[in-house]
């Protein structure tokens, strides 16, 4: 083979495997999501699967410090999908982020209720019996990586008639960062998630308690308030101890989003859309946390952004999107004009 024919042929074998790298990596798409251990983190694993098998595209899950550290990747467009609560999108939209600017490029592609079951907790040897018995006590505090979750607790502190000036702070840099000490017996109390994989960990050595809110209406209002308009109270009316649940117990919840960028292409929002519906089946049966994720929760009448146009049209054929729906989705529109 002559000089010129041998690199033709280099050039084209070159070329090929450019462009099958191309084509790879166009197929591949990242989920962000909170650190290993947070049940965003174990909500977002369980969902890339589910999107790779139901697809012709792999979705891979990239842990950050929490969603401080990628929202701003996410609002420019770098980062294309993300597991996300409807509170940290509402902090985003209305500037009361870390940043302290609005950013609003965010759209759904599927909701899901009761994913998150939230409060603070306690050993369950501890004297602390209701949230108000936590003055004077060490508290983990600051969570760098999440905005909310100091807004959250200060949420639940004064459900429990107290502020944070009533306890003392001690500075962690996440929610799992926080269990941890917590485990650790550096804290008496903790913020965190129901089947969370960190909390877990600490129960089967040393039995937790989460304790519980006041639900009465005056009591959700003022949370409501304080927080943002999608906040519920879950209710537990009996102990499940494997859950750190022992006995009737109110704890705070609120929708998680799959989260897009808005200038997602309809085709590849629509495909990931598909694949989340055809495969709702076998991911909500691999983990009881993950049962808000059904077919019938997919569509939010209170959402915090807006639903991507490809996810509406393809709820519409789904006959999920009512008048309560439209009527949330258009309120969620003006809120990032």
């Amino acid at each position: 083979m002559n000089v010129s024919k041998k690199f033709t042929a280099l050039a084209l074998g070159a070329g090929l495997m450019t462009f099958a790298a191309g084509v790879a990596q166009a197929q591949t798409m990242v989920i962000a999501t909170d650190r290993q251990g947070s049940l965003m983190n174990r909500v977002g694993t369980a969902m890339a699967k589910t999107l790779t098998d139901n697809s012709d595209m792999r979705f891979v899950v990239r842990p950050f410090a929490g969603p401080d550290a990628y929202l701003d990747a996410h609002n420019n467009g770098e980062i294309k999908l993300s597991v996300i609560t409807a509170s940290s999108i509402f902090l985003e939209v209305t500037g009361g982020n870390k940043a302290k600017k609005k950013r609003t490029n965010y759209r759904i592609l599927r909701s899901g209720p009761n994913v998150l079951r939230l409060g603070l907790m306690v050993k369950n040897d501890s004297p602390v019996k209701v949230i108000g018995e936590l003055k004077g006590k060490k508290l983990a505090s600051d969570f760098g990586g999440h905005s909310t979750l100091p807004h959250s607790i200060a949420t639940g502190l004064a459900n429990g008639g107290i502020t944070w000036d009533d306890v003392v702070k001690v500075p962690v840099t996440g929610v799992v960062d926080g269990v941890k000490t917590f485990g650790a017996g550096r804290v008496d109390s903790s913020w965190g998630a129901v089947g969370m994989p960190i909390i877990r960990e600490i129960h089967a050595k040393e039995k937790v308690r989460f304790l519980s809110f006041d639900n009465s209406p005056a009591a959700l209002a003022k949370m409501r308030e304080m927080m943002f308009p999608g906040l519920q109270l879950a209710h537990f009316p009996k102990a499940i101890p494997p859950l750190g649940i022992m006995g009737p117990t109110n704890l705070i919840t609120y929708d998680t989003y799959l989260m897009t960028h808005k200038d997602l292409d309809n085709a590849t929002a629509k495909k990931i859309t598909e694949a989340l519906w055809k495969g709702t089946a076998a991911f909500t049966k691999a983990s009881p946390i993950f049962r808000g994720f059904s077919q019938k929760n997919a569509v939010t009448s209170v959402p915090m952004v807006p639903y991507h146009p490809a996810a509406v049209e393809f709820y519409k054929a789904q006959g999920l999107w009512t008048d309560n729906a439209m009527k949330g989705n258009d309120k969620a529109t003006k809120m990032v004009m």
